[in-house]
Order: structure tokens, then C-alpha cells, then sequence
């Protein structure tokens, strides 16, 4: 819309309707052949449908885009030229009224050739034309005058079309006809956009349900008409400004959201009473918890409740259940202690919600009872059980918004059982397959997901470039970008501490440490890598006390299983590097046993990687080598560059000690010199396994433990493997000024 253009409202008819009354008067007079008749009443569907919003929006381009290749019964000339000349045949305002007077007696009563009606009126397109009928009846005169005007402007778009489509002599009689000089000129006219109040509401009904899915803020063109359309309708929608609350909500300008919100309510109360109170409450506890105002969040939500049983709304009561079953679950110190177990409320959830008939909450109550099981070390048996009947559910019921959700759980439970490739396709299934259907704040969680999957695989590019590419979907919402800048700052902080880059890595620290609401899953990921950080520039104690107090917190509020372990494995780690290997053992074996019930494999595994540590400072090599055979295609299996990389090093380390205790070399006579060379080199190739791990995670440190380590192996298997001896101690010195190097950089 121009500056200039003016928006005026009526209640129903526009200059668009006016020409699907054309439209239908020229197949209702026989000028469509059969061959193009589909086409044409398909077109008509899509713009007459009262579920679709496209005809508040329908300009006469898209008309000529819809009938330009359709054919005519008339020679040389489209569908879509015969609409133009009906059109541009409506020359002053009682043709008009002669058009839409005539509704009742042209296509509803019997024509006098074959007794038979043109067209039912009860059907779609028979219930448009007699509410076309019946409103154009109730204008005043004022507003059939705008009427006309505005469509005198709205047909000028195809004033060319018109033209084109007559040769000189027939235009002539056709402007002498029509009195096509005699119009009055567009510059007479003021330019107003005459938009219907009905399609108005079905707009911003389309709009809603669109921020909704797509979680975005909207963009400037479309925040400068909502201003127009508040400035000059006569009638404002109440959902304009549900859109402006959705706007400020997305766009993280909690005073906007709020103000809307409650006008919106104001008004919806006004006109349906206190129905919809519970309803404004509600959004105002989503809208408090995603601005991180707990406490206010906590309120609303039992109001919510409150007003909903007291109101008998057993949909909203459900759903309310079900969001403060997950905001407990997320923030358990915000919320005071639940009444009964997260069992006896998803059991209390699924019976609510098959009693209502809210099949698409009960799928997400199953999901709930998944992923509930998942955080606690459940059976994997009753896991899957859960995520299948949520699967059948959206398939058999076409519930495409629950997909993602579900998705998303399949991938953790498959990942946490150390199948990381099926965890991988899921993601990659839901991606290309569901992508559509979804909402955009699963979509970012996926990709992020995805691009972690990658970066602990070793492709770290290919992980970051995946990140990158879905930065514009996420800049639409300010805690949706929040997520995604998080994830960024940390594979950064990450890939700084594993390159040396200390200087960098301190700036990426701070930022992370700022970052706000942080989800669960990504703030064990952070903790873990804060406590990387810290033992890398030598501070063990920061280390240790940020791993114990993690660990304290994680227990205390009854996070997620998995979470406990990894702090408690890097907790042990730690205990181990300031030798107190006893505290550790007992650590690490009692990870090892709370996984082994939980079956989360990728934590058994790396608690088996630091017991097997352990047993190699205290000199116990062959339960190292066979604790390590046993485990190294599970290993293998969970994709981790990093696990698999340190189990490759400590077999390295065994083999070494078990060939150092085995066979000394006051007792190397020649007929075992040939064992002794043998583990050597399978220790070697162990070795490079390792470095190569490593170096797809750009470890520095690591490989140049390694290179070190290969260099004096190939100096035990003698002079033969000097240059190989030599390369391996350049390549120390080289990693080594790259050390130096890169600790001095300050920018990433």
C-alpha cells in the first residue's frame, strides 16, 4: 500500500467479489467449454472457499494468472479475455446494481429455453452469490459509491488487457458503448483499498495460525499496514491485536506483547463475555516463562486452572496441566512441589485428555511419558512402547505438528542407546520429510542437533555450515535465536579450547556465561566444556568445584540421568589428574552401574574409558586389553571422535605396559624381540587411530601427546624405522609452534 492510500472497511463485498460475479455470469451464460470448466471452478473454490484468506488479497493479476491459458467458446480469446470485457461492460454504477440486482432472477430461477436453473442455491458458489446479493441490498448509498469507485481503480489493472483484446473498429463502439472516455479519471479519485471485514478476520486468522507454526515476529511492511488498518477500518479486528501480541512476543519486546495481550482479551471478553478468560491467562503464563519471569509464570498458570475448572473447559484444563508438567520438569526450583509423581500426573493427563477426545494431546502425553523415562533411566522397552503409540497416533490421525516433537525423541533415545546413526536419521527424516509441517523452534532444535551430531563425528564444517544455514529461519524469534546463537557460541568455544586458542576461548566463555534461558541439554554441554577450559590453562580447582557443584545441582534437582553421569565421569577425571585414583575408581564404577540399568551406553562407555585410565596408572594392562576388545564396536557405534580417540590411546598405553611388565629387556633374547616388535607396531597403529580421531576434532594438545608417543615407539622398533622416527619428532615441534601460535591469538 502506498502513503497516500486510505483503507476502508465494509462487511462483506469488494471489487474482487464483483469480478467472481462476472466471472460466474460468463460460465453461467455458456462461454467456458467443457475442457477449461475444472479449471475455472477450481479457481473459483479457491478464492469463494471461507477457509481460505487469498480473496482478501486477490488482484487481477492473479485472476489473468489463473484464466490466462484456459480457452473460450469465443474465437482467438481466452477465459480470461471474456472476463475483461464483462468486466470493463459494467459502465457506471446502475450497471452495477443491474449486475448484482439481478443475481436472483439469472441464476436461481428457471430460464425461459429450457425451464432448467443455472445454478443451485445451495450450493458453494449459489450461497456466494445470495450473500453478494443480500449485502450489496444493505449498503447505504455512501457506501455503494465507494464501492464503485474502488472498483473503477481495482479493474484498471487490466485497462491494457481490455484494450489489447478489441480491434480498432469493435474498441470504438465498445468506448462509444460503455462510455469508456466519460470515466472519470484515476487522479479524481482518492485511492482507497476497500477490504471486507469477513476476509479481514480470515486474513489475520491465516496470519496467527502462520506466526504460530513459524514462531516469527512480522516482518516491517506488514507491522506499517496493521498501523493503516488501525488508523482507518471503522471497525478494528480483535485479532489484530492478538498478531501485535504474537509480533512483540517473537520479536523479545515483552511491554508490546504485554499491552496487546490484554487488549486483545479486553476485547474478546467484552463481546463473548468471560469465556475466554482462562484463555488470556494462559498465554499470559507462556508469555511470562519465555521472558524468564518464573514466579509470574507459575501464578497465571494456576489461575489458568483455576478459572478453567471452574469454567467446566476441559480443553484448556488439560493443556494447562500439560504445560505445567513441563515447566516443572524444566524449572523445578521456580515451582513449588507437585502433588503427586510425573507418573501419577501423566497417567491423570492421558485419561483427561481420551475423555475429551484431544487426540492431539494425548499424543503428546505419551511423548511426555517417553521422554519422562528417557530423563529417569527407564525401561527402553516401555520407552519405545510410549514414542510408538505417539507415532500411531500422528500417523493414523495425520497429526503433523506432533512429528517433530516426536522425532526429536526417537533421536535422543537411539542416540543415548549408542546407536548415534539411527539417532542421526531420524533427524534426518524429520528434516527433509517433515520440515513443512513442523514448527520452526523444533526445525532449529533438529539442525542444531544435526550440526552437533557432526562436530562429534569430526566434521566440523560441514557441522558449523549446517548451523549457519538455518540462522535466517531463527532470527524470526528472539528466544528461538537465543537457542541457536547459544549453540554457535559453544561449538566456537569449544573447537578455541581444543585448538589452544586460550584468549579466544576466555571471550567465547564469557558470552556463554551470559547467555539466557538456556535449555537443559545444552547447559551440560556448556558445564562440560567450562570445565574443559579450566583444567586446559591449569586452574584444577576451578575445574573441580565447577564439576561437584554441577553434579550437586544436577542430583538436587532431579535432572536428567544422563546429565548426573557425565558430571560425574568428568567429576572423577579431575580426582584422577590430582591423583587421588581411589575417589575416582569409586566414581566411575558407580556410573558404570547406574548406566548399565539405564542402558545409556555413550556414559557407560566413557566411565569405562577413565576406569580403564585408571588401570593403567595403577599398572593392571590386561584388564585394560580386554575391557577395551570387548568395548570398541559399541564405541565405534556412539560416532564420538573424542570417546573413541581416548580409548584408542589408553589400548596404546596397555599394550606398551604390558610389552614394558612382560618382557624386559635384560631378558629380550632374539627369539622374542620378534613379540616384542610385533606389539609395538600394534600399538602403533592403535597410535595413529588415535591421532586421527583427534585431529578431526583439531585437538591439539592430544595429537601432540600422540606424535610424541609414535616417535619413541618407532625408535623401540629400531634403526629401520628412522625416518618415520624423525617425521613423527618434526611433526611434535611443528604442533608445538602451532600451540604457541595459536595461544596468542585474540580473535576467532
Amino acid at each position: 500500500m502506498s502513503e497516500v492510500t486510505k483503507i476502508v472497511s465494509t462487511r462483506f463485498l469488494t471489487p474482487g467479489k464483483i469480478v467472481l460475479i462476472c466471472l460466474l455470469s460468463v460460465y453461467s451464460r455458456g462461454h467456458i467449454p467443457n475442457g477449461s470448466r475444472m479449471k475455472t471452478l477450481r479457481a473459483l473454490l479457491q478464492w469463494i472457499d471461507a477457509k481460505d484468506s487469498r480473496i482478501a488479497l486477490m488482484e487481477m493479476s492473479d485472476v489473468k494468472n489463473e484464466l490466462q491459458g484456459l480457452e473460450s467458446t469465443m474465437p482467438d480469446l481466452s477465459v480470461y479475455d471474456v472476463l475483461v470485457k464483462e468486466v470493463w461492460s459494467i459502465s457506471n454504477m446502475d450497471s452495477l446494481h443491474s449486475l448484482i440486482s439481478g443475481i436472483d432472477s439469472r441464476f436461481f430461477k428457471p430460464s425461459e429455453s429450457n425451464k432448467r436453473i443455472t445454478m443451485s442455491a445451495t450450493s458453494v458458489l449459489g450461497h456466494f452469490l445470495r450473500r453478494c446479493f443480500v449485502e450489496f441490498k444493505a449498503l447505504a448509498f455512501d457506501d455503494r459509491v465507494i464501492l464503485w469507485k474502488s472498483f473503477i481503480h481495482y479493474r484498471d489493472q487490466s485497462k491494457i488487457d481490455f484494450e489489447s483484446s478489441l480491434d480498432d473498429p469493435a474498441r470504438a463502439q465498445m468506448d462509444e458503448r460503455i462510455g469508456f472516455p466519460h470515466l472519470p479519471s484515476l487522479s479524481e479519485i482518492s485511492p482507497n483499498t476497500l477490504l471486507a471485514v469477513e476476509d479481514l478476520n480470515r486474513l489475520f486468522e491465516f496470519q496467527i495460525e502462520y506466526m504460530q507454526k513459524q514462531g516469527c515476529s512480522l516482518p516491517k511492511n506488514m507491522v506499517e499496514d496493521l498501523e493503516k488498518i488501525l488508523k482507518y477500518a471503522f471497525k478494528t479486528p480483535s485479532s489484530v491485536y492478538y498478531i501485535k501480541f504474537l509480533h512483540g512476543w517473537r520479536s523479545g519486546d515483552y511491554q508490546e506483547a504485554f499491552e496487546n495481550l490484554h487488549r486483545y482479551f479486553d476485547y474478546t471478553m467484552h463481546n463473548r463475555e468471560k469465556i475466554f478468560y482462562q484463555y488470556a491467562l494462559l498465554n499470559l503464563a507462556i508469555l511470562q516463562a519465555d521472558f524468564n519471569c518464573f514466579s509470574e509464570a507459575v501464578w497465571a498458570i494456576q489461575e489458568t486452572i483455576k478459572t478453567a475448572r471452574e469454567n467446566k473447559d476441559n480443553i484448556c484444563l488439560n493443556f494447562s496441566l500439560s504445560w505445567l508438567y513441563h515447566f516443572q520438569k524444566a524449572h523445578p526450583n521456580e515451582c513449588p512441589p507437585p502433588a503427586n509423581s510425573d507418573d501419577a500426573t501423566i497417567q491423570f493427563l492421558r485419561v483427561k485428555a481420551k475423555e475429551s477426545g484431544m487426540v492431539n494431546l494425548q499424543s503428546i502425553v505419551y511423548l511426555s511419558e517417553a521422554k519422562s523415562l528417557i530423563l529417569s533411566g527407564g525401561n527402553p522397552t516401555l520407552i519405545f512402547e510410549s514414542i510408538l503409540k505417539s507415532s500411531y497416533m500422528n500417523a493414523s490421525l495425520n497429526l503433523a505438528e506432533s512429528v517433530g516433537a516426536q522425532f526429536l525423541v526417537q533421536a535422543t533415545f537411539w542416540t543415548r542407546l549408542g546407536v548415534s546413526a539411527l539417532g542421526s536419521f531420524y533427524t534426518d527424516i524429520f528434516m527433509k520429510m517433515f520440515e513443512d509441517s513442523s514448527f520452526v523452534e523444533d526445525i532449529v532444535k533438529a539442525v542444531c542437533r544435526k550440526a552437533y551430531f557432526l562436530i562429534n563425528k569430526g566434521n566440523i564444517e560441514e557441522g558449523l555450515k549446517t548451523l549457519n544455514a538455518i540462522e535466517p529461519a531463527a532470527s524470526q524469534s528472539l528466544r528461538i535465536y537465543q537457542l541457536w546463537t547459544t549453540y554457535k557460541v559453544l561449538f566456537e568455544f569449544k573447537r578455541a579450547t581444543k585448538n589452544e586458542r586460550l584468549l579466544v576461548a576466555k571471550s567465547l566463555s564469557r558470552r556463554l556465561a551470559a547467555m539466557p534461558g538456556v535449555i537443559e541439554d545444552c547447559l551440560l554441554d556448556i558445564n562440560l566444556a567450562q570445565i574443559e577450559y579450566e583444567m586446559k590453562i591449569g586452574n584444577i580447582n576451578t575445574a573441580l568445584s565447577l564439576a561437584s557443584s554441577s553434579l550437586d545441582k544436577a542430583v538436587a534437582d532431579g535432572s536428567d540421568v544422563y546429565n548426573q553421569l557425565s558430571y560425574m565421569t568428568a567429576y572423577a577425571r579431575i580426582l584422577c589428574q590430582l591423583g587421588r585414583h581411589i575417589r575416582g575408581y569409586s566414581l566411575v564404577m558407580r556410573c558404570i552401574a547406574i548406566a548399565d540399568k539405564a542402558c545409556l551406553v555413550p556414559a557407560a562407555m566413557d566411565a569405562i574409558c577413565q576406569l580403564c585410565e585408571i588401570f593403567n596408572v595403577v599398572k593392571q594392562y590386561q584388564p585394560v586389553l580386554a575391557i577395551l576388545d570387548a568395548i570398541l564396536p559399541l564405541i565405534i557405534e556412539c560416532e564420538n571422535c573424542e570417546l573413541l580417540g581416548k580409548a584408542y590411546l589408553e589400548m596404546v598405553d596397555a599394550i606398551v605396559g604390558a610389552c614394558d611388565s612382560e618382557i624386559l629387556p635384560r631378558e629380550m633374547a632374539v627369539d622374542r624381540l620378534h613379540e616384542y616388535r610385533s606389539k609395538i607396531a600394534h600399538a602403533v597403529r592403535f597410535a595413529k587411530l588415535a591421532y586421527e580421531e583427534y585431529k578431526k576434532i583439531e585437538d591439539i594438545y592430544k595429537m601432540t601427546e600422540i606424535a610424541s608417543k609414535l616417535a619413541l615407539l618407532y625408535n623401540d622398533l629400531g634403526e629401520e624405522y628412522k625416518a618415520e622416527r624423525d617425521e613423527y619428532a618434526s611433526l611434535v615441534l611443528e604442533l608445538r609452534r602451532k600451540r604457541e601460535k595459536a595461544q596468542q591469538e585474540i580473535t576467532a
